[in-house]
């Protein structure tokens, strides 16, 4: 679909440049017949709800909205469609790229142009950001040096959404050093043979799982598939001792659990009898349980409402700029403080929650 609306935008200009401006319905037609022209059976549609017929009609709706957004095409000049651009780079690196549209719109101001049919608008700083957008612009200022200003445009067909962005010299300058690194990188991973693994959603629809570390245990089986031999185990006891792995570490899991809660249960008892009885230790046969309690202050929840009246509390106060933010470490140490009054501690005081902590230390006698 994205290919058939980039290539039916190609067409309108191409014929808009020469002053023939097709009708809405001629772009549509187009469309249709490239369409079919173009369409394969071995086309495969991966999302299970829709089908190739919705895919199309997103394609044609998307071309009606850009057609009734910039009709008659006159915002600029169109130097080139599909044009091909070289972009030598330091240490004899070159990359070479196809911008959709490269537009004069005016003098020393010329417009790169880039039709997207994505599910998604980016923000902003993704435009300001995107590599792809800093190469177009540097091989415009390559090709064309007497250009002053260049504006990278993303056309996000879906929505009848443009996204504009530009680069300085100075971004251009990190771009272009970030790119012959990353670049190194590809050529040093390619000697050594030596591509980590990068799972995705993609990877579901990928035609090579069978030669990937990540997925060829799968078709290890297999016999028209290359394997590693192995001096440990075969594939089939491999999947064995997943499967039992899975199955001990449910099973702790489970004993973990009904565990914590034993404790918790025991715990609570003591607790409950040493406030009943004034104990503060209590003697096993070989270890002695003793309890400590210690009090501490809380802020109120974010979603507390007496939360936002305390912090309207420490403005009246004049004692927010001493906080920044709201935090119990920094309230408490200003509770001791002497740098506030005790009208100003007795104030604070009212929204702060005062919890009980009691904790059971176990000593071997």
């Amino acid at each position: 679909m994205g290919s058939m609306v980039h290539d039916s935008l190609e067409w309108l200009y191409k014929l808009a440049r020469d002053s023939n401006i097709v009708s809405k319905e001629a772009l549509i037609n187009k469309y249709d017949e490239l369409w079919s022209e173009k369409w394969k059976e071995d086309i495969r549609v991966v999302k299970k709800e829709l089908t190739a017929d919705n895919f199309k009609e997103t394609g044609q709706t998307c071309l009606e909205m850009y057609y009734d957004r910039y009709h008659p095409f006159n915002q600029a000049i169109t130097i080139g469609l599909e044009e091909r651009m070289m972009i030598q780079l330091p240490e004899d690196k070159k990359m070479q790229g196809y911008i959709d549209r490269l537009d004069k719109v005016g003098d020393g101001h010329f417009s790169v142009h880039d039709y997207k049919t994505s599910n998604r608008v980016p923000p902003q700083a993704k435009a300001d950001q995107d590599r792809q957008l800093g190469l177009y612009a540097l091989a415009v200022h390559q090709k064309y040096p007497e250009i002053k200003k260049i504006d990278l445009v993303w056309h996000y067909v879906r929505f009848d959404e443009e996204v504009r962005s530009s680069r300085t010299e100075e971004q251009l300058d990190i771009m272009v050093e970030n790119t012959v690194n990353l670049i190194k990188d590809v050529e040093t991973a390619t000697e050594l043979k030596n591509f980590p693994i990068k799972t995705s959603i993609l990877c579901n629809w990928c035609e090579f799982k069978a030669q990937c570390p990540e997925y060829s245990h799968q078709y290890a089986s297999q016999s028209n598939v290359p394997v590693l031999d192995t001096t440990t185990m075969t594939a089939s006891q491999a999947a064995e001792t997943v499967d039992k792995l899975v199955g001990l570490k449910e099973k702790k899991k489970t004993l973990t659990l009904d565990m914590d809660s034993l404790i918790e249960t025991l715990e609570s008892k003591l607790l409950t009898y040493s406030k009943e009885s004034g104990h503060s230790s209590v003697f096993g046969k070989d270890y002695k349980a003793s309890f400590n309690s210690s009090e501490s202050l809380r802020i109120p929840g974010k979603k507390d409402l007496r939360r936002y009246e305390l912090e309207s509390t420490l403005k009246e106060l004049e004692l927010w700029d001493n906080l920044q933010e709201m935090s119990s470490y920094k309230l408490k140490s200003m509770l001791k403080s002497d740098k506030i009054t005790l009208d100003q501690k007795k104030k604070i005081s009212e929204y702060m929650e005062q919890d009980e902590k009691v904790r059971i230390s176990l000593k071997k006698l």
